[in-house]
């Protein structure tokens, strides 16, 4: 496709056309185009889809996936051989992450979702590659997702909350109504604890009963300025159950709406066409409507939108005008919104892209003083980075210019249309869509129309080209029951909108796959509007766009590389390092170069790679001052607008309720037979152990306890991080000796001395606390302050210690805060001192030296992100006699498969055996042939019982 693309286009434009002027315009449009197509060559951005078994899951699931890594053409990206996964929760606190090994753009993984780190929430799942991060966090993949938890203690509630602005005040009306998980026996007559928290911060609260129907109506007051976090809390003391209700604010006096001229802005004398898109304050969209008046008030257009909030209309823009548009409110009410301002001078690019021609009309038209100007223009349409289109044009005296462009000269996707000076500099913009209709062609037959329970599903996979011709590739297929996984294959992302549409785009887009495939003149009329609006581009006359810096490097492969230094923090070479690795069991070596620098390359891929690196002189063997290894933080988790979702109990339709109750239920069959009952869960913890500590209540005896796993999961995290983060009320404050302070030292002085060991003799010195206690550290069963320097500052000097050493330097730390484990650190002729008053805090170190050791020179404990392996997807075989057996089968993924391969004929056989209900399965198969070409696919699978027709 690519050579074709470069031929097409030089025939073009070395095919001197008639509006063609000189030679060295030619040049410059050929310099151009080249410098373009040279630079997404060099830059060569990649683009990431990844298919997910379903669209929501519970606590104790696993999350299934496949991930698709393809280049601008649709063919596996030869910039990376790894991926990553990061999962944040709706706090923005990334809490997992994986490292994926990428082979031919391709790679499948899993999540379990334990109870230990995942609870009841939205996540938002992040999938980039290293080098997609040179071009910002649009690049990234991200999926929201639902984890619900049926062990819960919840209140099932059906909610309508109403929001409202009443004399400058922000109100709430929300009418609630409880009931069991069937939603047939009403919680009725029952006294509950209603507030409205913000965050942590209870903003109000009422006692209130339900009624008989199990309702509830109240209404309360909200902060004017905190709208965010805002929710419900409804708690039963006597059944000890509680439901959490977000206050989305939705009110159509804030709704958002935005006026987007194509080409970039309104020109007076020229007309204009101008799309629009409107959005809710919940972040969804809003059907409008409304009319565009003057200055005078005149109506100039109206306009209605045709789907999710967009649409667009004509205006002739005339000179020195204002225009606003009026929006029609659901309240009957009238906002107003400014249309943007009129430019006096300038050019517009409009397209129009009639779905069944074969090509597409591209008008420019200018003002008078452009046009008499008799300036020359490039006009160039890029599709997947490549210039396929380029001319040179010029007005000539006419008022406007157009041509009639073949779509054959574009690849199916997004073609962007510029208008630019004979410097570069862009003018308009437009974004179109081409569709050739050259998707792949996916049959899936099954070997019966109908199912029993536990039966065996035999399934054969026939893959096309357009042109009917067998297509050898690699596909994904999911299926679930539909009676408790609820799937939207019309309006859901899919490989295809992913990569031809939405990876194009910038932002949150609503129900994406509504926009491609598409075959209805609604449809596509709907996708224009879309790249009218979420694609609009608005250029600066003087701007020129900037080439993306690189910042990090494309990896194809495994590395430990790294940097040693001297004393001096120079560079040293010929210096030997050695790489040790216990599991797997390895050994490197190797020296660095001129520039100090050093790297390994032939390391395994592995799944808990830790590394210890020395560096030792060539000559003296000794160890050298200083020892780096490169090492990249993830980029910083910034979540997309998506619109809130709400917790699974709160509006649940009979889908997500079955799924939810038949998922718990399935976890305790996993574990336990059908004879009797999971009993309430009772966290038994196991006791830490920290080797070597010196703890005076017995190792692991103490308040908090964090051991060698704990801190090996914390990295690079110096202590004082730990402590912050990890300890709760850790603080920093002031040392005062005034019985008045909230942490307070005891007046005469002792508990100062024993905290201090009378190393500072300034009382109101800044120190570390742990709640309202002042902390002792004890490092190795030493007093951290009979070994550190004298002359600084008590917080500095162990400041220096503890932000100098990290997690990989200790064993474990043990918090003593409460009476029973502080009593025997307090020495028996301490009389003023109470265990009461003071924390003791054990460090132990992997050095065992205390703290007057420092960490060895010219060594470095390196611990990646290891390599996730996936696991298999376990499939049930029944045979005749375990189709009756007791136990049930509740699964709602019923089969998943990440690696189906079609032979030459484009074939692939599957089989998976059905589950107990008597239901209906939706398939979706994913996929493409790894050569440009990809495609989508589902069907229905129906067991006999299911009343529905089963030739669907």
């Amino acid at each position: 496709m690519n050579k074709l693309l470069f031929v097409l286009f030089f025939m073009h434009c070395l095919k001197p056309p008639a509006y063609c002027q000189t030679v060295s315009l030619k040049d410059g449009l050929l310099n151009l185009t080249t410098f373009s197509d040279s630079a997404n060559k060099k830059f060569a951005p990649e683009k990431l889809y990844l298919q997910f078994d379903k669209p929501y899951y519970a606590i104790g699931d696993t999350i299934w996936l496949k991930a698709y890594l393809f280049n601008a053409y649709l063919i596996p990206s030869g910039q990376s051989n790894m991926m990553y996964i990061d999962i944040a929760n709706d706090s923005n606190k990334v809490i997992k992450q994986y490292r994926l090994a990428v082979q031919t753009g391709l790679a499948w993984g899993n999540i379990s979702l334990n109870n230990k780190e995942f609870i009841t929430g939205t996540y938002t799942i992040r999938a980039y590659t290293n080098w997609m991060r040179n071009f910002g966090g649009d690049a990234f993949f991200y999926k929201q997702i639902y984890v619900s938890n049926a062990g819960e203690n919840i209140l099932l509630v059906n909610s309508e909350v109403k929001t409202a602005v009443v004399n400058g005040v922000n109100t709430a009306n929300a009418k609630l109504q409880f009931t069991d998980m069937d939603k047939n026996t009403l919680f009725a007559v029952q006294p509950l604890t209603l507030k409205v928290i913000a965050g942590t911060k209870n903003i109000y609260k009422q006692k209130i009963h339900t009624d008989v129907n199990g309702l509830i109506n109240v209404g309360f007051k909200l902060p004017l300025k905190t709208q965010d976090n805002l929710a419900i809390m409804v708690e039963s003391e006597q059944q000890d159950k509680k439901a959490i209700i977000p206050i989305i604010f939705n009110r159509p006096q804030n709704t958002d709406i935005q006026f987007l001229p194509e080409g970039g802005n309104l020109v007076a004398g020229l007309t204009a066409h101008i799309g629009f898109k409107a959005i809710g304050e919940d972040g969804k969209s809003v059907k409008v409507s409304g009319v565009v008046v003057d200055r005078d008030q005149n109506q100039v257009a109206v306009f209605g939108s045709l789907h999710n909030g967009m649409g667009s209309f004509n205006l002739l823009i005339k000179t020195d005008q204002v225009y606003t548009a009026k929006l029609n409110l659901p309240s009957g009410a009238t906002k107003v919104y400014p249309l943007p301002q009129v430019k006096n001078c300038g050019t517009i690019l409009q397209v129009v892209n009639e779905m069944e021609s074969d090509s597409v009309e591209v008008f420019v038209s200018a003002t008078n003083n452009i046009i008499q100007s008799k300036e020359s223009y490039y006009l160039t349409g890029k599709a997947r980075g490549i210039v396929c289109y380029a001319a040179i044009i010029s007005f000539n005296n006419a008022r406007y210019i157009k041509r009639n462009i073949a779509k054959n000269l574009f690849p199916t996707g997004i073609t962007r249309f510029t208008l630019m000076t004979i410097k570069g500099q862009p003018l308009n913009g437009r974004l179109v869509f081409i569709d050739h209709y050259d998707k792949l062609n996916m049959q899936v037959t099954s070997d019966k129309n109908g199912y029993n329970a536990k039966d065996s599903i035999a399934l054969q996979l026939v893959v096309t080209d357009s042109n009917g011709r067998p297509v050898a590739g690699n596909f994904s297929m999911s299926v679930s029951d539909d009676a408790q996984v609820k799937k939207d294959m019309v309006n859901d992302e899919n490989i295809l909108s992913r990569f031809l549409l939405t990876s194009d785009l910038k932002g949150y887009i609503e129900e994406p796959g509504y926009y491609y495939p598409t075959n209805t003149n609604t449809g596509w009329l709907a996708l224009d509007n879309l790249l009218l609006t979420q694609g609009w581009i608005g250029y600066n006359w003087q701007q020129v766009p900037d080439l993306p810096k690189i910042n990090y490097e494309a990896e194809l492969k495994f590395k430990v590389s790294g940097k040693v230094t001297n004393v001096f923090n120079k560079p040293v070479s010929k210096s030997n390092i050695l790489l040790f690795s216990k599991n797997p069991s390895f050994f490197l070596d190797t020296t660095t170069n001129n520039l100090g620098r050093f790297i390994f390359t032939r390391l395994p891929a592995s799944d808990t790679a830790v590394y210890m690196l020395q560096a030792r002189n060539r000559n003296d063997k000794s160890f050298n001052v200083n020892l780096d290894v490169d090492e990249t933080p993830p980029p910083v988790f910034i979540k997309p607008l998506f619109p809130a979702i709400h917790p699974w109990y709160v509006n649940s339709d009979t889908t997500l309720l079955s799924f939810t109750k038949s998922d718990a239920l399935a976890i305790q069959l996993k574990y336990f037979s059908q004879v009797g009952h999971v009993l309430k869960e009772v966290k038994i913890l196991a006791k830490k152990f920290i080797k070597d500590s010196q703890n005076l209540n017995g190792s692991g005896n103490a308040d908090v306890v964090f051991d060698e796993k704990d801190l090996e999961k914390a990295g690079k995290k110096s202590i004082l991080q730990l402590l912050q983060e990890r300890v709760k009320d850790f603080r920093e404050d002031v040392l005062i000796m005034d019985g008045h302070s909230h942490h307070a030292i005891a007046s005469d002085g002792a508990l100062f001395s024993f905290i201090t060991d009378g190393v500072s003799t300034d009382k109101n010195q800044l120190w570390y606390f742990v709640k309202n206690k002042p902390i002792r550290f004890i490092i190795d069963g030493t007093p951290i302050y009979k070994v550190l320097s004298m002359s600084l500052p008590a917080i500095k000097n162990i400041n220096n210690y503890f932000t100098s050493h990290s997690a990989e330097d200790i064993k474990g730390i043990e918090v003593n805060t409460s009476s029973k484990y502080c009593l025997k650190y307090i020495p028996m002729d301490a009389v003023d001192i109470s265990p009461a008053d003071i924390t003791f805090v054990e460090i132990t170190t992997r050095s065992g030296h205390g703290p007057a050791i420092d960490y060895t020179p010219g060594t470095y404990l390196y611990k990646p992100l290891p390599f996730s392996r996936p696991e298999q997807f376990y499939k049930p075989r029944y045979t005749v006699n375990d189709i009756n057996n007791h136990l049930k089968d509740l699964r709602s993924t019923i089969a998943w498969e990440p690696d189906i391969v079609t032979d030459a004929n484009g074939k692939a056989k599957l089989w998976f055996y059905s589950a107990d209900k008597s239901t209906s399965y939706t398939m979706i198969m994913e996929g493409g042939d790894l050569n440009g070409n990809i495609g989508f696919f589902s069907k229905k699978i129906y067991q006999q019982g299911n009343t529905q027709k089963h030739n669907k």
